[in-house]
């Protein structure tokens, strides 16, 4: 037990760090050099230096003037890493492309006469997943995942969560973007547009091929737990496996009769 609780907050640090100090701290360094009094380029270094060392000598030089700079630098390290983290969420939700007003602008580019029910290729592969599971097993998503995670081996969570921790990294690193944008826009400074652009294209780039990799995994947990959510359920098979019959029993007991 001491072991596992180990490597549980040593991932959970290299996480906090990875997640939320380096990028907020880089994102820090770049108004920094984006708002340095005198800077004369793009990337002026001479200029940055100086103003931290007058910063330093000068409002800062006593003892409680380093730890108020230390706090200031703490609270905006943390402060632009959780406006990333909800931003992150924000671009999750738009890459599952179910938003109303998203799916119609997309409907009218297309020119079709209905809504799509997903408006993002990311949101039309998860859709697909469920597509392909509600008409081969006749069960709903959003039922059963629940209770196939409670009954899925490690090896099956595992492999989930590496997916989903790949897919919610792309998400996060297209959510930076966002800041680096403001930062160009407010400081003139074409750099963060760069910056911005470049997270933009490979954070997107990046959760087109996790989103993949994550419906491969939950699928694969879906055809393998179904016939042991059965069994638990008092499902019987009667051709071993979930067919659609069954599965509409399956999604009428876990509604409970709503």
């Amino acid at each position: 037990m001491d072991g596992f609780l180990s490597e549980v907050g040593k991932k959970v640090t290299d996480r906090w760090l990875t997640r939320i100090v380096l990028p907020g701290l880089l994102f820090v360094v770049a108004c920094a050099v984006a708002f340095a009094p005198g800077r004369t380029g793009a990337v002026d270094v001479a200029a940055t230096v100086d103003w931290l060392e007058r910063l330093r000598t000068g409002r800062y030089a006593s003892p409680s003037g380093k730890a108020a700079a230390l706090v200031i630098l703490v609270l905006a390290v943390a402060a632009s890493a959780l406006c990333a983290d909800w931003l992150a969420s924000g671009v999750g939700r738009l890459w599952a492309g179910r938003s109303r007003t998203l799916r119609r602008a997309v409907r009218r580019l297309r020119g079709a006469t209905e809504l799509p029910d997903r408006a993002t290729r990311i949101g039309s592969r998860l859709g697909a997943v469920e597509e392909r599971i509600r008409v081969q097993h006749g069960v709903h998503m959003s039922l059963v995942w629940p209770r196939l995670w409670q009954l899925a081996s490690d090896g099956t969570r595992q492999e989930v969560n590496a997916a989903w921790d790949r897919y919610a990294a792309a998400a996060l690193r297209t959510a930076w973007a966002v800041p680096y944008a403001v930062l160009a826009a407010t400081a003139l400074w074409w750099p963060a547009l760069v910056l911005a652009a470049g997270l933009a294209v490979t954070g997107v780039r990046e959760g087109r091929t996790a989103v993949t990799a994550l419906a491969v995994a939950a699928e694969a947990a879906v055809d393998t737990g179904l016939k042991g959510l059965a069994e638990v359920l008092g499902v019987t098979l009667r051709h071993g496996r979930v067919l659609p019959a069954d599965g509409a029993l399956i999604n009428e007991l876990l509604h409970k009769g709503r």
